[in-house]
């Protein structure tokens, strides 16, 4: 590694990538867009910074110390998110092995509920989410699921129909049961307790 003039070691262009993809927004990640295009044209790196920009534009990595302002005030806590986090990856891997029914709505409407999140609308959930994903694509989170029909019920979903009712309403109440099988994943860091009811 090159030496500047001062004798301190140049800031590697790989640690402004990793402080662009916690950025949420793209007025956010703009400043650090174009310090890495300065670098590309300056360094005869031009390839390489385009491939860098490649990687910030696939996907922005979420901060555990950052989280976006969606995130009620207990959720942005460092150790809370960090868990957060983690249940979000392993429901992915739940949605992505299609062993259950669940959909990204599914989730948005527990996270609403439950009051991870206060209310947003897919495109920033779909933003959100794959942010805490490493490598999921955007627009899958936003596309995955039927958001209109979930979120239009007034009620939170552990007040929908109980499977023992569900001739109220058959469809809502298999919802419920998707929408409880998901809580109970967040139900470690949830302030209310979250048992099974199907």
């Amino acid at each position: 590694m090159k030496t500047s003039l001062t004798g301190i070691d140049p800031i590697p262009v790989e640690y402004v990538l990793g402080i662009a993809q916690t950025k949420a927004t793209e007025a956010q990640r703009r400043p650090y867009i174009e310090l890495i295009q300065r670098w590309g044209e300056e360094m005869n790196c031009a390839e390489e910074a385009r491939q860098l920009l490649k990687r910030l534009r696939e996907g922005q990595e979420i901060d555990p110390k950052k989280m976006p302002r969606e995130f009620m005030p207990r959720y942005r806590q460092p150790e809370t998110a960090l868990k957060l986090i983690e249940i979000v990856r392993h429901i992915n891997d739940v949605i992505a092995s299609k062993q259950e029914n669940w959909t990204w709505a599914h989730v948005m409407r527990v996270m609403t509920d439950e009051l991870i999140l206060v209310q947003l609308t897919p495109n920033r959930f779909d933003t959100i989410i794959c942010s805490m994903i490493p490598d999921k694509g955007r627009d899958t989170v936003r596309k995955h699921g039927d958001y209109e029909y979930l979120m239009k019920h007034e009620q939170p979903w552990s007040q929908w129909p109980k499977p023992e009712t569900s001739y109220i309403n058959p469809t809502l109440a298999a919802e419920r049961i998707i929408c409880n099988q998901i809580a109970l994943e967040f139900a470690p860091i949830l302030m209310r307790t979250i048992s099974a009811d199907f």
